[in-house]
């Protein structure tokens, strides 16, 4: 391993400073860029939390396997304060860090071999690590799957690419072209290499299934490539990890006695991270039974390191169903006014009852899908042709369209007719089990909402389910029909059924000296804001307040952690602006190799015929 001890020459770096001068004067298109931050290389990984000075040029070459992913580093809004002007001939071209955009942490070069029996969830980890990576620290990272290298020169093709994915600094580009691909990446960036068959990988140099070819693999990154090297062992000896083994086996079409003789196979082959201090030398992470307990070895010292740990400690692969849903129409949205902390409109409080309905069926039962009808007094006249009486209860006989006002919600054939709300602005209550009854308690009314349910009802309300919302009013009035019935816990002890935290890390952004105003009063204030604001409305920071990134990614980070070490029943989540970067972090799909898909995924389960 490459020792630097307190960068003690100088000479060399000044020789590289001269030396890049020198190309910069040559190549008009090239940039230098130079920090001087203090950095201690006592340890692998250590150099990721700060660089002492380095050279960086503009541009790369995209890498021949690898989409190219390039991120910006600051926001759009401020590319007319980047470039030269009258005022400012010679202006600085890389603002300082911001959020979800700056990658200075991460500008060295990182390696994770991902280790483990198979079966064991280890390509769901390098998905979500690399997902980790690029969505919350804008870096770049990359799954190297070593059975795509299978075969004659296959490793050292493997070494060719991987080298090629670091090595982005061999192009040039203008340093005032912000529109184009690559600029400001620099040599940084996080690979992770995975064997999508654990047995077949055991053939190939890159198969870190055995003490010999860690110690290789971590030499040969470390003095050719210059990077830090982090192996990761999943190891399951828990129940619980036997019921996902089970699961991951039926998905991949095999039985329990076929995935355990594969795995049988390769325990022949196997030899597992020592715990004997014979490989302290080499930063690992050691998951055992998934968020159950870590043994970390040299991975806490530096930025990206303690980031890398603090990630997986929260990650499994247990499926975890998350409802997200925005908070109900508040009295600063009808006066068009930013921000705020105002109450409800009445609109508002209607789409909290029906959101109180929606809890009680689909999040905490078992019901496939909820919808409400609005039916007016005409509508109560025909209503007996689309419902008939079934099985003790009012279902619906056909495919409704066209009737009734369910906001473009689809109401099938056979949902139950549950619950009933007769006017606006009252509560709902149980809905009458034939005609006759239904009518008699619609006669007269003006308006009507009906609440039909598909799937299984018996269990309404009975699913154990926890509640989030932010700290601002309309979160937490869109919250307040919601039933907390007592129930009786695995552990038999009392279970307060969703009751509610508030966490101010889901608050919407603040708009700091705009907090409150409407749109002409800003354009009054300053005329400019709002063009701005337009021109990137995700990158614009309000005056003394914050920008999306700020919330949906600063914010939302702690928030998604939180989400995934928590499994405990279904999450309803009400929430502000950064509901946006929740399902941008965990987007519905994932590709296939996991049954365990759902983990980690916001769905955003919408709550039909509710507005």
């Amino acid at each position: 391993m490459r020792s630097w001890t307190n960068f003690a020459n100088a000479g060399r770096w000044w020789a590289l400073l001269v030396r890049a001068r020198r190309q910069a004067e040559k190549q008009r298109h090239c940039r230098l860029v130079l920090t001087a931050q203090r950095v201690r290389h006592e340890a692998p990984w250590l150099a990721a939390g700060s660089v002492a000075a380095g050279l960086m040029l503009a541009n790369y070459s995209a890498p021949s396997r690898c989409e190219s992913q390039n991120p910006r580093l600051y926001p759009k809004d401020l590319e007319q304060f980047l470039k030269p002007s009258e005022l400012n001939p010679t202006p600085v071209t890389l603002p300082p860090p911001f959020p979800g955009l700056a990658r200075q942490q991460w500008s060295q070069r990182h390696v994770a071999p991902i280790l483990g029996l198979p079966m064991r969830g280890k390509s769901h980890t390098a998905r979500e690590l690399k997902r980790y990576i690029e969505f919350f620290h804008g870096s770049r990272a990359e799954i190297f799957n070593v059975m795509e290298y299978q075969g004659r020169g296959g490793d050292e093709k493997f070494f060719e690419d991987l080298n090629r994915f670091f090595d982005t600094s061999n192009s040039s580009c203008d340093p005032y072209d912000f529109d184009q691909t690559g600029s400001s990446q620099g040599t940084g960036g996080f690979a992770i290499i995975l064997s999508s068959d654990t047995v077949a990988s055991t053939q190939s140099m890159w198969s870190a299934h055995t003490k010999w070819h860690r110690r290789w693999m971590a030499q040969k990154l470390e003095s050719e490539l210059k990077a830090e090297v982090c192996f990761i062992q999943i190891s399951v000896d828990d129940p619980k990890g036997d019921k996902y083994l089970a699961d991951l086996a039926a998905f991949r079409g095999m039985d329990l006695k076929e995935s355990q003789e594969l795995i049988n196979h390769y325990q022949d082959h196997y030899v597992p991270i020592q715990m004997d201090g014979s490989e302290d030398g080499t930063p690992f992470i050691h998951m055992m039974n998934y968020t159950k307990k870590m043994v970390v070895n040299k991975m806490m010292r530096s930025f990206v390191g303690s980031s890398v740990c603090h990630f997986l400690s929260n990650l499994h692969p247990f499926e975890h169903k998350i409802f997200l849903a925005r908070h109900g129409e508040s009295e600063f949205n009808v006066e068009m006014r930013i921000g705020g902390d105002s109450g409800l409109s009445p609109r508002g409080e209607e789409f909290a009852r029906r959101a109180a309905e929606f809890a009680k069926y689909v999040v905490c039962g078992e019901a496939n899908d909820l919808v409400c009808v609005t039916v007016t007094e005409k509508d109560v006249v025909s209503l007996h042709e689309h419902l008939v009486q079934l099985c003790g209860c009012l279902v619906t006989c056909d495919d409704w369209k066209g009737f009734g006002d369910s906001s473009g919600a689809e109401v099938n054939r056979y949902m139950r007719l549950k619950r009933l709300q007769v006017g606006w602005g009252t509560d709902f209550e149980d809905a009458p089990k034939n005609m006759d009854d239904l009518r008699r308690r619609l006669n007269g009314a003006k308006v009507a909402t009906l609440v039909l349910v598909d799937g299984d009802t018996s269990s309404a309300g009975q699913v154990p389910g926890r509640l989030w919302t932010s700290s601002l009013r309309r979160t937490i009035d869109t919250a307040k029909f919601i039933e907390h019935p007592v129930l009786t816990g695995p552990d038999g002890k009392p279970y307060f059924q969703m009751r509610g935290q508030q966490f101010r890390n889901m608050d919407e952004v603040y708009a700091g000296e705009y907090d409150g105003l409407t749109e002409e009063d800003i354009k009054q204030k300053a005329p400019n804001v709002i063009e701005d604001r337009k021109r990137d409305k995700l990158g614009f920071r309000y005056p003394r307040g914050e920008s999306y990134y700020d919330t949906g990614l600063q914010k939302s980070m702690s928030g998604m952690t939180t989400l995934a070490k928590s499994g405990d029943g279904p999450l309803a989540r009400i929430c502000d602006v950064p509901f946006g970067a929740d399902t941008a972090a965990y987007p519905d799909h994932l590709a296939s190799g996991s049954p365990a898909d759902d983990v980690w995924l916001a769905h955003a389960h919408q709550q039909r015929g509710c507005n």
